[in-house]
């Protein structure tokens, strides 16, 4: 256990005094005894159920101060909390064919409209990730419930060179829940151990690209591993069929869009395809995503639970008094 303002730990210093002080009023109660009742009386009219009477409330009520002493410091504990582990990591394509401007402003700016849509859609309990690809795969954001790290990382996204979709789903699966420990048992064992049951946490991909994939590992290979480790893959093709014509080292180039590799890295991982102009129809799918609740352990502020126990505590003392000698100190 940890404190959050542990110099108030100090204050249970006050204790030994309150035992002396309860020590000392004993005393002066067996002296008044003593000089108002013959002693020979004493055995019958005082039992051993009496005492019992007389110092349980009074121990009630000093285990509900320290503990009161104790709330003060402000505790700390890892308990066991359920916490959804299903998670989502959000792939963009930054290649520079994403400045074509067959969407508005243009494509990589109409896929962060669409990420945003999508982040206000989702559960807000299932962890989201955020990777980014060119040349290759990068994991900006791992798998968090914190969505403002989602847009601020969203935000700083810029055109690049290639488009290694491959790279991106194999950094997105490594990031996701226990998929990364079975993939690296994976590297070295050569097998695929997948846990029995429903074990696994939900997990899914979802990849905006304009769908030419030019460098890296092949995507539909990563497609079907990610199948085989139970991670759907749901893209979004970032374009229209027309393509778009931009300007590139002082002369035109036509920017084509190309969902057949989309189309077939959904078939094969078993998620699905949607066209940027079909986004409600993603949201839709997105909304209904599983949860996967487990039980973890995160630390959490306990002062209420503390507090708690000390108000009960107290409640005895005072129901016993009130039982016993009619009275509540």
């Amino acid at each position: 256990m940890e404190f959050t303002w542990p110099r108030m730990l100090w204050s249970l210093g006050s204790i030994p005094l309150l035992l002396w002080g309860y020590i000392l009023l004993g005393r002066r109660r067996e002296r008044v005894r003593t000089r108002l009742a013959d002693t020979h009386l004493w055995p019958k009219l005082w039992s051993s159920s009496l005492r019992i009477h007389r110092d349980l409330p009074d121990m009630f009520y000093l285990l509900a101060a320290i503990l009161f002493l104790i709330g003060l410091a402000r505790p700390v504990a890892a308990i066991p909390l359920p916490a959804n582990r299903s998670a989502i990591v959000i792939a963009i394509d930054t290649s520079k064919s994403m400045m074509g401007q067959d969407l508005q402003p243009d494509r990589l700016g109409a896929a962060k409209r669409l990420v945003e849509e999508v982040l206000r859609t989702i559960p807000r309990s299932v962890k989201i990730g955020l990777t980014f690809f060119s040349d290759y795969g990068t994991v900006l954001v791992r798998p968090t419930d914190d969505r403002s790290k989602v847009r601020e990382a969203l935000e700083q996204l810029k055109p690049l060179e290639g488009t290694a979709i491959g790279s991106a789903i194999l950094q997105s699966l490594r990031v996701l829940p226990d998929r990364g420990q079975l993939l690296e048992e994976m590297g070295r064992t050569g097998a695929l151990n997948l846990p029995t049951g429903e074990d696994l946490p939900k997990a899914a991909i979802l990849l905006l690209s304009d769908g030419v994939s030019n460098i890296g590992p092949n995507p539909v290979e990563a497609a079907e591993l990610a199948a085989r480790v139970k991670v759907p893959i749901y893209t979004v093709g970032i374009g229209t069929p027309e393509g778009s014509v931009m300007p590139y080292n002082n002369q035109l180039v036509l920017v084509p869009f190309d969902a057949t590799t989309l189309r077939e890295i959904a078939k094969r991982s078993g998620g699905g395809y949607y066209p940027y102009q079909e986004g409600e129809r993603l949201k839709e799918a997105l909304r209904q995503f599983p949860w996967t609740i487990r039980w973890e352990r995160k630390k959490a502020e306990v002062t209420h639970l503390v507090a708690g126990l000390a108000g009960l505590f107290a409640l005895a003392g005072g129901a016993l008094s009130l039982m016993w000698y009619r009275r509540i100190p």
